[in-house]
């Protein structure tokens, strides 16, 4: 018997990030802490070149790098900004998906235009994104998310503590000598 809290070995670092996609079009939020590590940090990193077949191509070589805008620290965090999310868009759904994957597996992106409507509001959100994820047994360490911010932020949805956190921790990164801003790292 599988044991549910805990993917199984023989699953991809693929099938564990189409998983996290899929609890979260689902709105699963236990689904969504199945596939994170403890450690887990989720970095969103502002870069327009989510929008075009050249600009994809350039985030997933890393020849295109964003900003960092915020980053969100650990599991607690991570889920906490995921249920945000799920308050704030109905539908969150991603169209136009495709899976970008290294010939040795190690490298993972998601590209999706996203189909989501802000719940306070009923108005349209059509962001694209790029996301790599970074993959440890079998858990998400590491997810940087490449799309346009300020798009985002023009929404005017009202950040939760997690995200506030997330956003005072990339100004740090921002001033800080030894993190990068740039990196998605």
């Amino acid at each position: 018997m599988n044991d549910q809290r805990t993917p199984p070995a023989a699953h991809s670092g693929l099938d564990i990030a189409q998983e996290f996609i899929r609890a979260v079009e689902a709105k699963d939020i236990e689904a969504v802490a199945r596939t994170l590590a403890d450690d887990a940090r989720q970095l969103f990193m502002h870069a327009q070149g989510a929008t075009t077949p050249d600009g994809v191509a350039a985030i997933v070589t890393g020849r295109k790098r964003g900003l960092c805008v915020a980053d969100v620290k650990g599991k607690s965090e991570v889920l906490a900004y995921t249920s945000a999310l799920f308050d704030k868009f109905t539908p969150l759904l991603w169209r136009d998906h495709a899976w970008h994957v290294s010939p040795e597996g190690g490298e993972l992106f998601f590209h999706g235009v996203g189909d989501m409507v802000v719940a306070r509001t009923g108005r349209p959100y059509r962001n694209t994104y790029v996301t790599r994820f970074d993959i440890e047994n079998g858990r998400i360490v590491l997810m940087a998310e490449y799309g346009n911010a300020l798009m985002y932020a023009g929404l005017g949805v009202r950040p939760n503590g997690a995200e506030f956190r997330a956003l005072l921790r990339a100004v740090g990164r921002m001033l800080s000598p030894r993190l990068s801003a740039r990196s998605g790292r």
